[in-house]
């Protein structure tokens, strides 16, 4: 059954739904409990798809169910995705990469068989030309270009999904997805040049073919974000602290959209900021979860662990 939802019926769904996920205390029962499903020794791979799928069935059932969303929620979906076609491009390209497929079905664009075939970068660029979001690879080379390419369409095609929104709806949506491109495009940033080198006129042109996909203005967000991470820093600094490294910065980062997004769920019930704000707690719980199981793969300790989660604190 498909559109027999209103917009009325869809947020009350939202706010019962939201007062599932989990806090603090609910992840530290998990890692400290060493016998749930979640940790048990086993195929973690096949582990971590069942998860995947338990988490997004809500999305899948809202997303047939009122139809002016459903861009909406596919696109959050094909966030998802996006992880699916770097897995291919890895083995393209020789890389080492899990076989962790997140299965979004009916909504996919790629197919898990394809994980079978080994598919050359030359057979590989189109397919996923024609099926992920129009994206022309040809005169791109490389698995990192490519993977930027796929992270910069995903988000573009999240912003994008708002087309059929109300003015009230879309400005709102819209406010929510440009601060996150913002702290999207400072991560990136960050990464590019710690890990990969890349030079800042490098960098900008990236950030400047993302911004182009999208009609809103990210530059003042990402001002925003800048000062504010600099500012801690500068605190760190002071206080003698040591320097976090990158994967610290892109962790408190998160942390700061996380608590923004999440002040923002009980802005105004009859607005679309809950919906926005549900869907990105979730993809942070899906992701905190996948960090419990791998935590528990590479031998982490529980407290390493929960500082890398991403919740109210």
């Amino acid at each position: 059954m498909r559109n027999y939802a209103d917009i009325d019926y869809l947020h009350a769904r939202i706010y019962a739904i939201r007062g599932r996920l989990l806090t603090l205390g609910g992840y530290s029962s998990i890692v400290r409990e060493r016998q749930t499903a979640l940790l048990k020794p086993g195929d973690l791979t096949g582990a971590a798809e069942n998860v995947f799928r338990e988490q997004i069935a809500p999305v899948i059932a809202l997303a047939c169910a009122y139809d002016k969303y459903a861009p909406l929620f596919i696109a959050f979906l094909r966030l998802f995705e996006t992880h699916n076609a770097k897995i291919l491009l890895a083995r393209a390209y020789g890389r080492k990469s899990l076989n962790q497929w997140y299965d979004i079905s009916p909504f996919a664009t790629l197919e898990r068989e394809l994980l079978e075939k080994n598919l050359p970068p030359e057979e590989l660029k189109p397919l996923i030309s024609k099926t992920f979001y129009g994206i022309d690879f040809k005169e791109l080379s490389g698995f990192l270009r490519m993977a930027i390419n796929l992270d910069i369409s995903a988000a573009a095609n999240l912003y994008n999904s708002s087309s059929l929104l109300s003015g009230n709806a879309r400005k709102e949506f819209q406010e929510m997805a440009l601060r996150r491109q913002a702290t999207l495009m400072v991560i990136w940033s960050r990464r590019l040049k710690s890990y990969y080198k890349w030079s800042d006129e490098q960098i900008g042109s990236y950030l400047e073919k993302f911004e182009s996909l999208i009609d809103g203005d990210t530059q003042s967000h990402v001002r925003v974000i800048e000062e504010a991470q600099n500012r801690q820093l500068e605190a760190i600094h002071k206080n003698g602290g040591s320097v976090p490294s990158v994967i610290d910065i892109e962790n408190n980062l998160e942390q700061g959209y996380y608590a923004w997004v999440s002040s923002m769920f009980h802005r105004d019930f009859h607005s679309i900021y809950c919906v926005v704000a549900y869907l990105w707690l979730l993809f942070y719980q899906i992701k905190n979860l996948f960090r419990i199981m791998n935590g528990r793969r590479f031998g982490m300790s529980d407290e390493a662990i929960l500082n890398k989660i991403i919740c109210d604190r």
